[in-house]
């Protein structure tokens, strides 16, 4: 088995990218089935305006939230697929290891803390 970075190898990373990837996956599924189930209920009698306008409201705050998950879950996918080929772990700015603690917490990092702060000041 190869390393990842400093005593993390491929299973350890894996694992916990998968697990993250299938909650993310969970929470998706649980919003949009909510967001379905509140049309339905709004659909069933529109109520007051101001029934509406908190309907309005709460299927606005989903879709952001719903849509920050779906880039969360994209980005586990991406990484589940660099682990895949090998390069997970590796800064894709300047190839040095990705230090072990920035992958434990974020482990679809694809930048080295002072690659990202670069990254981050040009967006």
């Amino acid at each position: 088995m190869t390393a990842v970075a400093e005593g993390v190898d491929t299973a350890s990373i894996g694992l916990l990218l998968q697990q993250r990837h299938d909650e993310t996956a969970e929470q998706v599924r649980r919003l949009r089935a909510q967001a379905a189930s509140m049309l339905v209920a709004h659909d069933a009698g529109a109520g007051d305006a101001a029934d509406v306008g908190t309907v309005a409201a709460e299927t606005a705050e989903q879709a952001m939230v719903t849509m920050a998950l779906q880039d969360q879950l994209a980005r586990l996918q991406a990484a589940l697929g660099r682990l895949d080929s090998g390069s997970l772990g590796r800064c894709e700015r300047c190839a040095v290891q990705i230090p072990l603690t920035r992958l434990q917490i974020m482990p679809w990092a694809t930048h080295c803390v002072p690659c990202q702060s670069i990254v981050d000041r040009h967006r």
